[in-house]
């Protein structure tokens, strides 16, 4: 025991990074009755440690002999929920998107080494333990509802809402002499989180989950074959840039066509129109200008996403990207390219998609 004092932060700290990398394996799709089950324990879990805790507080370090556990039980089941949505986040948008979520991962490991009050870590968990149950229910709400957008959305949070108070209604009666003064502050700590995560999600930072990019690059052509399966040509990504497949440079023939393909996924029943925006970079202005946007709809259920492309002809040379997008304008995925004209065809390469 006095060795797990010593290093109890330490463990704590150990648990965190644990969870956040067994999850990532684990964890694939939103609408799967197993990854709800694993998220939604962890969430059971950690709201159970955050009750516990407190109530040892108030009653008595000596009371309970699991209570030098809790903290890195905490610590694991945070890493654990961190890790999973950031692997169901992550694919619905772009990486600059995704960073975020990283830097929320810095700020667990920060927070959690440098809070030395309980108050203090008592606030941070609920601060934490709410953000990640408001992004669990914004995951999860549009595949019950087999629908996005931002109706959606705030119902989600008005759920979210819901379920923290009844949660901070529980832990007054369980420990109300220890948290009749720092519950209100903990609340106002809540509605903040909720304030600045509906200004990203407006401002479309916030990814547009349940959706997520499955495949996207340029190509010369794309044809549909009597299975089903596309067949591509393309100018193939050198080998160090192994993000990717398609080459960031395209070699365009005058008035000749290129073809965006995108595939997306989405859960089961859940059907929406995405967008593709061609734009281009103008250099006299410094600014990105849209020259065409396409929709298509897309029906949920398949694991490569639903597929389709767009078509663009007589490309100017230059800074091209092609965004991905809702109705709402939330970026699902995008892909920048440099266009130069040619008048031979480049090599290609062949892929079916």
């Amino acid at each position: 025991m006095f060795l797990w004092r010593q290093y109890e932060r330490h463990i704590a700290l150990g648990a965190l990074v644990f969870g956040f990398i067994l999850d990532s394996f684990l964890l694939t799709r939103p609408d799967q009755f197993l990854d709800n089950a694993i998220l939604l324990s962890y969430l059971a879990i950690a709201g159970g440690a955050i009750l516990l805790m407190t109530m040892r507080a108030a009653r008595g370090s000596a009371e309970n002999r699991l209570a030098p556990f809790l903290p890195v039980l905490l610590q694991f089941c945070f890493g654990s929920l961190s890790s999973g949505l950031l692997v169901l986040y992550f694919r619905s948008g772009t990486f600059a998107q995704s960073l975020l979520f990283f830097v929320f991962l810095g700020a667990l490991l920060v927070g959690n080494e440098f809070l030395k009050s309980r108050y203090a870590q008592f606030r941070f968990n609920i601060a934490i333990y709410y953000i990640l149950l408001l992004c669990y229910v914004a995951l999860t709400v549009p595949v019950l509802l087999h629908s996005i957008g931002p109706l959606v959305f705030i119902l989600s949070g008005v759920v979210s809402i819901g379920a923290i108070a009844l949660y901070l209604w529980v832990l007054l009666l369980c420990a109300r002499q220890e948290l009749v003064r720092h519950i209100r502050p903990a609340g106002v700590i809540v509605g903040l989180v909720f304030v600045v995560f509906n200004i990203l999600y407006f401002i479309n930072i916030i990814p547009p989950v349940p959706l997520a990019m499955r495949e996207l690059g340029i190509y010369h052509s794309v044809l549909k074959r009597s299975d089903g399966s596309y067949t591509a040509m393309y100018e193939p990504a050198p080998w160090w840039e192994f993000w990717r497949d398609t080459s960031g440079h395209y070699a365009a023939m005058p008035n000749g066509s290129t073809f965006c393909f995108s595939s997306v996924f989405a859960p089961t029943d859940l059907t929406a129109p995405i967008y593709h925006k061609w734009e281009y970079y103008n250099p006299a202005t410094s600014a990105w200008e849209e020259r065409s946007r396409l929709s298509f709809p897309i029906s949920g259920g398949r694991d490569d996403g639903y597929r389709g492309f767009s078509i663009k002809t007589g490309l100017a040379p230059g800074e091209w990207r092609c965004n991905v997008e809702t109705a709402a304008g939330a970026l699902i995925g995008r892909v920048s390219f440099t266009v130069n004209i040619s008048s031979t065809t480049p090599a290609l390469s062949q892929k079916t998609l």
